[in-house]
């Protein structure tokens, strides 16, 4: 695993473009994501929709799920297990799962349930923010599909 993590690093440091690109991702699609959830909950809020509450719970009870196993399992992040260095700093430790993903993910779901149009889009942001974690060096690819099988998971319930 870390000679996967230390080639794809190199890789991606190889590519000024690419490397820029990555960071950028990782910093603003998130943004963008916790931007949209808000302005989706008033639009719900004004139109008086019964998915309001729905739209508020499920993420928030992926959110509270993942935090709890975070600080239960406290997983080191892949550069503090690895001799590798991320692209971003970070916080150390609690890695598993992560929590970006779920928080993305579970809005992206709640989010086909409004408008399926959005929802897709908002899917393909997650997905975006799920790689740029993993491209960062900052997750292992399990934590990311942890936070995805639990932002599935509470999303289905």
């Amino acid at each position: 695993m870390e000679l996967f993590y230390q080639n794809m690093l190199q890789q991606i440091r190889n590519h000024p473009i690419l490397e820029n690109t990555i960071i950028n991702f990782t910093k603003y699609i998130p943004i963008i994501t916790f931007i949209i959830y808000p302005s989706i909950l008033i639009y719900l809020f004004i139109t008086k929709s019964t998915l309001l509450l729905t739209t508020i719970i499920k993420p928030l009870v992926s959110f509270i799920i993942v935090t709890i196993f975070r600080k239960i399992i406290n997983r080191k992040r892949p550069y503090e297990a690895m001799n590798i260095k991320p692209l971003l700093t970070h916080k150390a430790g609690e890695s598993f799962p992560s929590r970006h993903t779920v928080s993305a993910f579970a809005i992206a779901l709640a989010c086909i349930n409004v408008y399926l149009p959005l929802g897709i889009i908002m899917l393909i942001l997650a997905f975006i923010v799920s790689f740029s974690r993993i491209l960062c060096g900052v997750h292992y690819i399990s934590d990311v599909i942890c936070a995805i099988l639990i932002a599935i998971f509470v999303a289905i319930l």
